[in-house]
């Protein structure tokens, strides 16, 4: 049995696929739990309440280890400020998309914005040093309550720049998005990212078993979990984004990120057959998470008089948007690949030429073990977005 590095070239796309469709599927989950309480037993909720509520770090360290994975071969410095413009302007369009979300702010936290922030800091660091990138990360880590409570203060007697979406105070979102997100904001998140740059480039020099990173995971949720989370106590700061807080989400997000890894490498058989399919759901959410994000945020709501109201919270409807984000990810993945948010971002960015936001580019069902002979051809070609 493997120690759990990162698979094969073909194969790891899919593996980072899937842990970016975990990601996305909790955000998508949280949001649902929030407004059908009673849809599942109070145990099962709680458990997916745990796990989702990691959801958004998870998809900044994956986010992380994407950049590890695009930035593995050499590049001279051309290429590198090309690089680095399109995370900056990825970052962007990012902060774009969570403006014209903004009718529906005020039932749902966009997210969409402060990952926007979030890159758009990250881009001195894009090809910073594995050390570099540690003591930034913890530096950003140990700063960011503080920050959080400091800047908190300072606001505290301008409305305008406490309440952005009801003034639309273009400062107040910014400060919002970089410091004092109720929900997230950009220095919380930052650290993770940085830390998934560096896993990444750990799993694709072999030099750090996934197992640790699972193991680890789980040790410290379970003691951050007792002696805090459980008991209420953070005394980092009273804004969201506590040391606890952040120290319990980011185990959370390694235990998942480590043992999906560890499952997707070992070498037994009927795992390594049967995982993919499995997981082709989740794997193909992972290939449209941002349109899966804006989507189910629209289909949450529905427009009655002058107001967007939530549907039946303690129907079926919320089930029904996440069977819909699944099956629209299936159907969309095997036919044209690349989810149309993507494809904005994609050209935005400046990563792509226009015509390849019109090119088809689906998922082929060889690439989740479901033919005997793999193509490796179509997978080599993905990308992760």
């Amino acid at each position: 049995m493997s120690t759990g590095t990162f698979p094969s070239r073909p194969s790891r796309y899919v593996v980072v696929d899937t842990l970016r469709g975990v990601a996305i599927l909790g955000m998508i989950w949280a949001h649902v739990r929030g407004i059908a309480p009673q849809m599942l037993p109070e145990a099962i909720m709680g458990g997916f309440s745990q796990m989702s509520g990691a959801a958004t770090p998870l998809f900044m360290l994956v986010a992380g280890t994407t950049i590890a994975i695009l930035t593995q071969r050499k590049m001279d410095s051309t290429q590198r400020r090309h690089f680095r413009l399109e995370y900056f302007l990825r970052g962007v369009g990012l902060v774009l998309i969570g403006l014209a979300l903004l009718p529906w702010d005020n039932r749902v936290d966009i997210v969409l914005s402060y990952l926007g922030i979030t890159f758009i800091l990250a881009v001195p660091f894009l090809f910073a040093s594995s050390k570099a990138l540690c003591v930034a990360a913890s530096a950003v880590f140990l700063a960011s309550p503080l920050l959080a409570r400091s800047v908190g203060q300072l606001i505290l007697n301008s409305p305008d720049l406490r309440f952005p979406q009801v003034t639309y105070s273009p400062l107040g979102m910014l400060i919002q998005w970089t410091f004092t997100g109720h929900s997230y904001h950009a220095t919380w998140l930052l650290p993770f990212l940085l830390l998934g740059l560096v896993l990444g480039r750990l799993l694709l020099s072999k030099k750090l078993p996934a197992t640790t990173i699972c193991i680890a995971g789980l040790l410290v949720t379970a003691v951050v979990y007792i002696f805090f989370v459980r008991q209420g106590q953070d005394n980092g700061t009273y804004t969201r984004g506590g040391y606890a807080e952040m120290t319990y989400d980011l185990a959370r997000a390694l235990f998942v990120y480590g043992a999906l890894i560890w499952l997707a490498s070992v070498k037994n058989s009927k795992i390594h057959n049967w995982l993919p399919k499995v997981f082709m759901p989740v794997s193909l959410a992972g290939r449209v998470p941002l349109t899966l994000y804006v989507g189910h945020v629209l289909l949450l709501f529905t427009f009655e008089t002058n107001h967007w109201t939530l549907v039946g919270p303690q129907g079926l409807w919320p089930l029904i948007v996440f069977g819909v984000c699944i099956g629209f990810a299936v159907l969309w993945g095997l036919t044209l690949g690349v989810g149309p948010v993507e494809r904005f971002l994609g050209v935005f960015s400046l990563r792509h030429k226009l015509r390849w936001a019109f090119t088809a580019q689906p998922a082929t069902l060889a690439e989740f073990g479901f033919s005997k002979r793999h193509d490796e051809n179509a997978a080599a070609t993905t990308t992760p977005s």
